[in-house]
């Protein structure tokens, strides 16, 4: 399960890298996307920086993994898979609420999967802290 994680991140990355070339090119013109302080603009910096950091997140969550063995089968199934889950569908809403500010409300779904994914996480740590 671990490998998916891994390889979910750093697709994440390489999604974040990608949106952050096409809007720094972008970046310069004074009124793209409505503005600078505009909630299109925050939300695609929002999407552009959610890509690289849950990147990240999910390859620790696959190379910590371990950390998940003490944990009952489904905690070691629903944990890296809501990371994942959490991973693509932060910056996909963070992008549909750039074009569409009424899909904003979608964001509790990716934020609790990624809640999920990292309370199992530290539960599994935990239990290993307190066992050994």
């Amino acid at each position: 399960m671990q490998q998916w994680n891994i390889l979910a991140g750093w697709g994440g990355m390489v999604l974040g890298a990608l949106m952050g070339m096409i809007f720094g090119m972008r970046a310069e013109a004074r009124e793209w996307a409505g503005g600078y302080g505009s909630f299109p603009r925050q939300a695609l910096r929002l999407g552009h920086i959610a890509a690289l950091a849950l990147g990240m997140i999910n390859v620790l969550y696959g190379l910590t993994a371990q950390g998940l063995a003490g944990l009952p089968h489904w905690a070691g199934v629903v944990g890296p898979w809501a990371m994942i889950a959490g991973g693509f569908l932060m910056p996909a809403v963070c992008l549909a609420a750039a074009w569409r500010r009424g899909l904003k409300y979608f964001f509790p779904i990716p934020a609790t999967c990624i809640t999920v994914a990292l309370a199992i996480q530290a539960w599994g740590w935990a239990l290993q802290v307190a066992g050994g």
